[in-house]
C-alpha cells in the first residue's frame, strides 16, 4: 500500500474513533446506567474491529504508522472495556 494513502487511512480511522469516544458523555447523561454500559460495549466493540482490520493490516506494512497506546483522553470509568484510542 502506498505510504501516503496508508497514512490518510491511519489518520481517519483515528478520527472515527475520536468521534465514538466523544459520543459517550452525552450518551450517559441521557440513558439509564443499563443502556449505557450497551452502547459503551457496542463503541468498544466498533473501535476494536477498526483497531484489528484497518489499523494492524496498515501496520504490517507500515508499522511506524501503529499508533502507540494513549488512554489520556478516555473519559475516566469503573469499567476498562474500552480499547485504548488510537493516535499518530
Amino acid at each position: 500500500m502506498d505510504r501516503k494513502i496508508a497514512e490518510q487511512i491511519v489518520a481517519l480511522v483515528n478520527s472515527q474513533i475520536d468521534q465514538l469516544i466523544s459520543t459517550l458523555e452525552p450518551v450517559e447523561a441521557a440513558v439509564s446506567p443499563e443502556e449505557f454500559a450497551g452502547y459503551k460495549r457496542g463503541i468498544a466493540k466498533v473501535i476494536t474491529a477498526f483497531d484489528v482490520e484497518i489499523i494492524e493490516r496498515v501496520a504490517r506494512e507500515h508499522p511506524d504508522l501503529k499508533p502507540s497506546d494513549d488512554d489520556a483522553d478516555l473519559p475516566e470509568s469503573d469499567e476498562d472495556d474500552l480499547p485504548r484510542a488510537s493516535r499518530n
